[in-house]
């Protein structure tokens, strides 16, 4: 056995502290009713590096990049000093080689253990956040227990060095902790709770203010509350290093208990001391929660609670049935345990990022929210700000790219989430086809027309002072807002909690909530088809209501515009044109009366009423957009948003007019379903601008592909007309609307079509067998703009305006996520074959690890292409085998049908059938990049770094569902819906039973019976003979489900099927 294993449920590291370092984090789960803590940990010291509430400024443990943490964790982290029968030790410190040390990781928790022969003692710590309270706190769980022949006498002093004060930022205190514990104050020292704040704010400012909230810490050791030092020096004397805790070296427990303390101008600490005896075989242990409370009082009224026998197991068993609860969706059982935990540990990290979908009211008037959610920032990604929201009901912040896919495959978990991703994500994309960058906690506010049945309704169901709750319901708020508010404030209500907030959300407006961030990728509307392709999957019954009957989708409307070319196109100076400064903010319309600034605003009409139109209307404006922006070349989509596409790294792309071709697949995929969705319905409803810039596209793509117009000559007319619909659309919609035929729609399109596919078979010729992933272009004539008296018109930074007469090409080096896209939409068999081959002979596969990278080597490339080229080969975005794309490519082989080719890469290409000792971390958990064979530091081939939280978990759980359910779920054929079970297994992941289960749609356990243990795909594999419903007993001939037994499994009504397959 080595280093890294699974015992059951928990991944064991062993002899943890001497492995390369690695960082990962608890998920926060505390439930919908309990308050989360973010907690970071790392394999080094006693393992937790930071934690706090809300985000990185509220750190009660300070924040630290991984670097960093992995140097500061076993000083400044957790620490127990002991004293064995008078003899001085510091379990989990690096300096004792003799222990033996474990690291147990758990889905919500982890534990670390020692076992140190010389004293005769193992020490076993184990943290998990506190579920289900009203206060949000870090539980620690600490046992001692005498290994050893004899009675051994223990004093004990065990916990935090360094506690920072709410209300000092971690940034702050990074930079000035010195003169911010001056307003350091501690309450409550004398129930032994203290309580760690600041007296007021501490901004330079005339408007200062008192600090409402504070950290607390604890200890309940057999019921009763243990006396804390809150005094560093009490424990430590002189040695300001920490290392040493030179009182407790010279001086008894009882005699540091003696001591005075003072907390004034310190930054505190938080330790417990205690003594005791303990017989052989004998144990003992104790809990500190150190965390968040909203005031003296609420903390005070827990401590009840908090000694009661039981409580504390109760509350691990709890965090442990909460993840259960949420990861059944997605319970599997093959030959493979690693596997099936694996897939179990990929759900639950893709739900931290896009959210776990709550709907209120399932049969009504339905409210989603999406829990548990939060950016990917970590010590490894320490340029991220994350937030969890420390309240009930917890939601977090995202990225419109990374919420959108990691919430792709939400309808398969959650019947009751129907269109509701479709319609938030197509909501946020702009009338130009662009979209905000960040996607926000979701809000309701009280519908105009229901503010005195909300009143009534606050006045019949609570006791007491309502004035709390009709603040908060006065403007938008969250449920989690609500929900605390009725527990801080203690307000009696006469009807259930949960009843109570479904009606009042009923009265509500959902908000969809977000904000313009950054900038303009021009990849983040990529991922809206697979939400809608994966509703069809589950509801191909709805598709006409889907796309014509609703229409409410609006324009999200941004306080930044793209700007026209006259005004980014410029000369360096070098002598070369470059596209800078694409975007600007608005100053007139961030002037119009009810636009709100870093708020969500919705494009109005000129009578203030929403532009609205229905799906199908909202795919037609997107198409045409990204449509009227391929390259001059009709390749690419350009990136003249001012940001690349996926890969972020490639920052300088848009400088050098940069065009994506994975964009241009994609946007391929669009048109298709267009093609052959729009003709569903005989007309349509187009607002009228929008329905004149297709007319006006089109008919200039006649002209093209008639020959009667050259590719520049194009590509400049129809930008222009982009430019001046961009500006006609700006401000308003006129509110007139174009009834449109959609069989002519559907003629525009499949000209759009045909000319994509002319640009992408000439990217296809560039790329000799595989396609480019990026194109720039070179301006290769150009005129100066200048003014009246011939002068040069400045532009971006005062560099000289240009247009552009011509451009010339500039494929660059080969990156898999070109490749990726094309295989998944290849139709022919033996072209997927070929590009696949293409691909693995070429220097994408890394033949070292049997992974794929992210590109070829790229050192020839220029350092404006972005910083990427600045980065070590192998290494972050340049050359390393980054899990999301590579994972993308996988299930690009299996949607093109090359199973074969899919299960011999699986063995290497999967993290979790890879050599942990190589990947140097839990081979059940993503990481955002290996290291690939490129690197010049060979040590670190193969290692994983950047933990979790990345679109890798959206790809493999689309993996797992295309190898259990294949490509088609369900269909709708001749008004009957029909189930299809069309697994794509390999015979070694039947089990010892001949069998492998998963669960369908999160309430279905299907097990296929495999008597032969064959390949269940390809030509020869075996066939399903019937299929046998456990509930009712009947039994299905043949491999399909249909009619009303069909429509009970969607419903969830149907609880096991067993799938069985002829025995060849």
């Amino acid at each position: 056995m080595g280093f890294y294993h699974l015992d059951g449920d928990i991944y064991t590291i062993e002899n943890y502290d001497t492995l390369p370092a690695f960082s990962s984090f608890l998920p926060g789960l505390a439930g919908i009713k309990g308050i989360p803590i973010w907690v970071y940990y790392t394999n080094r010291g006693q393992g937790v590096n930071s934690f706090g509430i809300h985000n990185k400024n509220n750190a009660i443990m300070e924040f630290n990049p991984a670097n960093t943490a992995y140097e500061n964790t076993p000083i400044k982290g957790f620490r127990t000093f002991i004293k064995c029968d008078g003899q001085y030790f510091e379990p989990f410190f690096t300096l004792d080689k003799s222990a033996k040390r474990r690291f147990l990781i758990k889905e919500n928790s982890f534990a670390i253990e020692e076992v140190n022969t010389k004293y005769g003692l193992k020490i076993h710590i184990k943290y998990v956040v506190l579920p289900e309270e009203n206060v949000g706190a870090l539980l620690r769980q600490v046992t001692v227990e005498n290994i050893g022949d004899k009675t051994r006498d223990i004093e004990i002093i065990d916990g935090l060095p360094k506690i920072i004060p709410y209300g000092i930022s971690n940034g702050a205190y990074k930079e000035m902790s010195n003169l911010l514990k001056s307003w350091s104050d501690i309450k409550n020292i004398d129930n032994n709770v203290p309580y760690y704040t600041m007296r007021s704010s501490s901004d330079d400012s005339s408007e200062v203010k008192e600090i409402q909230g504070g950290y607390f810490y604890l200890t309940i050791r057999d019921g009763k509350v243990e006396p804390v030092i809150y005094d560093t020096e009490v424990i430590f004397d002189y040695d300001s290093s920490l290392v040493n805790p030179i009182s407790f070296m010279d001086n008894s427990v009882e005699e540091l208990k003696s001591k005075k303390q003072c907390f004034y101008n310190k930054v505190p600490c938080g330790f417990t001391p205690l003594s005791f005896s303990l017989e052989p075989s004998a144990k003992t242990g104790f809990h500190t929660l150190v965390g968040f409370a909203g005031s003296v009082e609420q903390i005070n009224d827990k401590i009840h609670s908090f000694c009661q026998k039981d409580y504390f197991a109760d509350k691990i068993d709890r965090a442990d049935d909460l993840v259960e609860h949420m990861l059944k969706d997605v319970r599997t059982k093959t030959s493979s345990p690693i596997f099936d935990k694996y897939i179990r540990q990929n759900y639950l990290d893709n739900f931290l990022r896009g959210g776990y979908p709550f709907v209120f009211n399932k049969d009504s008037n339905k409210s989603i929210v999406h829990l548990f959610s939060r950016k990917h920032g970590d010590p490894e990604r320490d340029y991220n700000f994350f937030t969890t929201a420390g309240e009930y009901y917890s939601q977090g912040n995202g990225n419109f790219r990374d919420v959108n896919q990691n919430r792709r495959n939400d309808v398969f978990f959650n019947k009751d989430i129907e269109d509701f991703n479709i319609k938030t994500f197509f909501q946020l994309i702009q009338i130009d086809g662009y979209n905000p960058l960040e996607v926000r906690p979701s809000t309701f506010s009280i519908k105009v027309d229901k503010r005195d049945a909300a009143n009534e309704l606050l006045e019949k169901a609570t006791i007491g002072d309502i004035k709390p709750l009709e603040k908060i319901v006065a403007g938008s708020f969250t449920p989690g807002q609500i929900s605390n508010c009725i527990a801080i404030n203690k307000i009696n209500l006469s009807q259930d909690e949960d009843e109570f907030l479904e009606m009042l959300l009923e009265l509500c407006d959902d908000n969809i909530e977000a904000g313009f961030g950054e900038g303009y990728w021009s990849d983040h509307w990529d991922y809206n088809m697979d939400l809608v392709e994966n509703y069809l999957k589950v509801y191909p019954d709805k598709r006409r209501e889907l796309l014509f009957e609703d229409d409410s989708y609006r324009f999200y409307d941004s306080p930044v515009y793209v700007l026209p070319r006259i005004e980014k196109y410029v000369i360096n100076s070098k002598g070369e044109v470059r596209q800078y400064g694409s975007i600007m903010r608005d100053k007139k319309k961030l002037a119009c009366e009810g636009f709100i600034d870093n708020g969500s605003n919705w494009l109005k009409t000129e009578d203030g009423s929403y532009g609205t139109t229905t799906l199908i209307g909202k795919m037609i404006s997107l198409g045409l957009n990204k449509y009227a922006s391929l390259d001059a070349f009709g390749m690419g989509v350009e990136m003249e948003g001012g940001k690349p596409g996926w890969n972020d790294a490639m920052n300088g792309l848009p400088g050098l007019f940069g065009s994506g071709m994975s964009e241009t697949l994609e946007l391929k995929r669009l048109v298709t379903f267009i093609i052959n969705n729009v003709a569903k319905a005989d007309e349509i409803r187009l607002p009228i601008e929008i329905n004149d810039y297709l007319l006006r596209v089109y008919a200039y793509t006649n002209n093209l592909l008639n020959k009667e117009m050259d590719n520049f000559t194009y590509w400049d007319t129809v930008a222009t007309i982009r430019e001046e619909y961009r500006e006609e659309v700006r401000y308003s919609l006129k509110g007139k609307y174009a009834t449109v035929d959609t069989s002519q729609v559907k003629e525009i399109f499949e000209k759009f079509q045909e000319r994509i596919d002319e640009g992408i078979n000439r990217a296809l010729d560039f790329g000799d067998g595989i396609i480019p992933t990026y194109f720039t272009f070179n301006a290769d004539k150009f005129e100066a703009v200048v003014d009246k008296d011939g002068n040069p018109v400045p532009g971006y930074n005062g560099l000289a305006k240009v247009m552009v007469k011509s451009f010339e090409p500039v494929p660059l080096p080969y990156f898999l996520e070109g490749p990726a896209k094309m295989l998944a939409s290849l139709k022919d068999s033996k072209e997927a074959e070929k590009l696949y081959k293409n691909v693995k002979e070429s220097e994408l596969y890394d033949r070292k690890l049997g992974m794929y990278k992210t590109s070829v080597p790229i050192d020839h490339i220029s350092m404006e292409n972005g910083r990427i080229r600045a980065f070590t080969a192998g290494w972050l975005e340049r050359e390393s085998i980054f899990l999301h794309m590579e994972y993308k490519y996988l299930l690009s082989t299996l949607e093109a049908g090359l199973y074969e080719e899919f299960y011999k890469d699986l063995p290497t290409a999967m993290v979790a059938f890879r050599d942990p000792e190589e990947y140097g971390r839990s081979i059940l958990e993503n990481s955002s990049f290996i290291a690939s064979s490129v690197n010049p530091n060979e040590a670190i081939h193969g290692r994983g770094y950047v933990a979790r939280l990345s679109g890798s978990t959206s790809e493999a759980i689309s993996i797992w569902m295309m190898m259990f359910m294949g490509d088609k779920l369900f269909s709708y054929e001749n008004n009957e819906l029909v189930l299809h079970l069309e697994p794509k297994l390999p015979g070694w992941l039947f089990d010892e039973d001949d069998n492998a289960s998963f669960t369908l749609l999160s309430s279905c356990k299907v097990t296929y019976h495999n008597p032969s243990r064959r390949d269940i795909y390809g030509q020869d594999s075996p066939r399903i003979e019937k299929i046998r419903v456990i509930d009712t007993g009947e039994v299905i001939e043949g491999s399909y489900i249909k009619g009303e037994l069909a429509s009970r499994i969607r419903d969830g009504k149907v609880k096991e099927l067993v799938v069985e397959f002829e025995n060849l």
